[in-house]
Formats: structure tokens, C-alpha cells, sequence
């Protein structure tokens, strides 16, 4: 039942999809809520709601531009419901913002499979993540993955190794140009303060360890399949899975140095993780497994927001 109704892309998808975020929305922030009422507090999470909504449809967008999957929702319902099970993606605002302005990079990247405008997708892609960094510094990681595309997708030409690096350091420059105004360098200081923890312990606690061990294994199980039949896919598509691969490899290390082991530092995971996820579907004959892994998400949803 579930399986069938996201499997397209009617409008009717993206009025329920929509209303699962702002359910799943308000569920975390009743979770993490602290007692405070200020205007600065209805304002900074009703624009993260706003973000949250848009991110559905720019995920959409992403995912069709450049054929990441089929014609069907599941992507962005696994998206959704990777949210619900890691909460304090919501709560962690330099995370939760981080990971809303790297979709405008990821659109730029998965693009280059194109020939058109390939410096002008390099700069933007380095731009956007520059911009991210701000916000959470481990985000320049993902420069990493501008040039693993600049290499996939045989771009590689001595401009278009250094456009990365102008693009990046654009964003950065502006704002210590800001801050140096107003005479708050400091500020940029601490940004740029390179912190990292590996101390994985938290994540012995029930709504860390379950969310942790099922998506690890669904991706276990997901990843070979739909790798296989990836590289069986015309050069282009290939490339694009390649990239997917690092793009996996490259959030996993942003994950396991993340100073603040919270939970939503798995969210630099959803995108790809959906890619995969969404693709293991597609790929499946049985429809009854379909429904299991969608209800099994279902319900580890239900159970880390009760």
C-alpha cells in the first residue's frame, strides 16, 4: 500500500510528504523543547520549517534533473523519515542549515554529467559549500567531493582544478570582511577552530544505537545491488553512482569527527543513504519486502519519537 502510493510523483505525494515533515517537525521540537518563548525562538524554527518543506522539493528537483532514480517519491519519503529517526537533525541549527544550503551544491555537482556551464557548476558547487562551512565547519570536507566530480566526469583541466578553491574561499572572504566591519573577528576565529571527537559512546543509548544499526544494514544489504546494476548502466549513470559512492565515503568521515555527537551529524548521510535506498526498491521483485522496509521505517520512526 505504501510502496504503491509513492511510487509516482502525483502532487498529491507532495501535500503528504510535506505534511509527514511538519508532523515529524513538531514532534522533535516537543522532544527538545526547553521551556523558552521568545520571539527569536518561533522565528528560527519557523524558518527551518519553511527550509524543511523546501528541501523536499529541491530534493525532488535534484533527483530528476539528473535521473537519481525513477519516476516515484521514494528518495524524499526516505529523507523524511531518516529525519524522524535522527531528531536533533531539527534541533542542531549550524547542522540542520549546513545541510540545507550543501543541497545547492550537490545540485550543481550531479550536473557536471552535462557539458554545459561546467566552470560556472564548479564555482557555484565550492560557493555553496564555502557558505556551508560557515555554519559547520567539517562541511569543507565536501570540496572533496567536488573534485572526485571534476575527475568522474573527466572535466579535469588545470582552470577547473583551481576554480573549486576561488569558489570556496569567496563566501569565507565576504564574511570575514563582514565581521572584520563590525569589528567582531573573533568570531570568525572560533568558526575556524578545527574540533573533532571520535568518541562514538553515546550512541549505546536506544535512539541512537537502533536508527544506527538498521540504516547501517539496510545499506549493507542495498549497496551491492544497486552498485551492480549501476556499472551495468550507460558511462554517464555510472559516473553519477560512482560519485554517489564517494559522496557516502566523504559523509561517514564528516560523521565520525563531528565534535558533537548528538545524532544530527548523521544527517550529511540522508542524501546519498536515499539515493541508495531509493534505488534497492526499484530493483525489487517482491513487492511484500517493498512494504516490510517502508513499515519497518514506519514504526523505528514511531518508536524513537514517542
Amino acid at each position: 500500500m505504501i510502496a504503491n502510493f509513492f511510487n509516482q510523483t502525483k502532487p498529491i505525494n507532495f501535500l503528504v510528504l510535506s505534511l509527514l515533515v511538519l508532523l515529524i517537525f513538531l514532534s522533535s521540537l516537543i522532544q527538545g523543547y526547553e521551556g523558552e518563548t521568545s520571539l527569536f525562538f518561533f522565528v528560527k524554527y519557523g524558518l527551518f520549517l519553511i527550509a524543511a518543506i523546501l528541501t523536499v522539493f529541491v530534493l525532488n528537483f535534484i533527483i530528476r534533473k539528473n535521473a537519481l532514480c525513477e519516476d516515484n517519491s521514494y528518495a524524499i519519503l526516505f529523507y523524511i523519515l531518516l529525519w524522524g529517526m535522527f531528531p536533533n537533525s531539527f534541533l542542531n541549527g549550524g547542522v540542520f542549515v549546513s545541510n540545507f544550503i550543501l543541497l545547492f551544491a550537490f545540485r550543481r555537482l550531479y550536473s557536471l554529467r552535462s557539458p554545459l556551464r561546467t566552470q560556472e557548476k564548479i564555482f557555484d558547487s565550492a560557493f555553496w559549500i564555502g557558505i556551508a562551512s560557515i555554519f559547520y565547519l567539517w562541511s569543507f570536507l565536501f570540496l572533496l567531493l567536488v573534485y572526485a566530480a571534476i575527475w568522474l566526469f573527466r572535466r579535469a583541466d588545470w582552470k577547473n582544478i583551481w576554480i573549486p578553491i576561488v569558489g570556496y574561499i569567496t563566501p569565507v572572504f565576504l564574511a570575514y570582511t563582514y565581521l572584520l566591519a563590525f569589528d567582531d573577528v573573533e568570531r570568525f576565529i572560533q568558526i575556524w577552530t578545527f574540533d573533532f571527537r571520535l568518541d562514538v559512546s553515546l550512541y549505546n543509548s536506544f535512539d541512537f544505537l537502533w536508527p544506527v544499526v538498521f540504516t547501517g544494514l539496510l545499506l549493507l544489504f542495498s549497496i551491492y545491488p544497486t552498485t551492480r546494476k549501476s556499472l551495468l548502466a550507460k558511462i554517464d549513470f555510472k559516473s553519477t553512482w560512482q560519485l554517489l559512492i564517494v559522496h557516502l565515503a566523504v559523509s561517514l568521515v564528516v560523521i565520525l569527527i563531528a565534535p558533537e555527537k548528538d545524532g544530527s551529524e548523521f544527517s550529511f548521510l540522508f542524501f546519498p543513504l536515499t539515493i541508495v535506498f531509493a534505488n534497492f526498491l526499484q530493483i525489487l521483485e517482491k513487492y511484500w519486502i517493498k512494504e516490510g522496509i517502508l513499515y519497518l521505517f514506519l514504526l523505528s520512526l514511531i518508536l524513537i519519537q514517542i
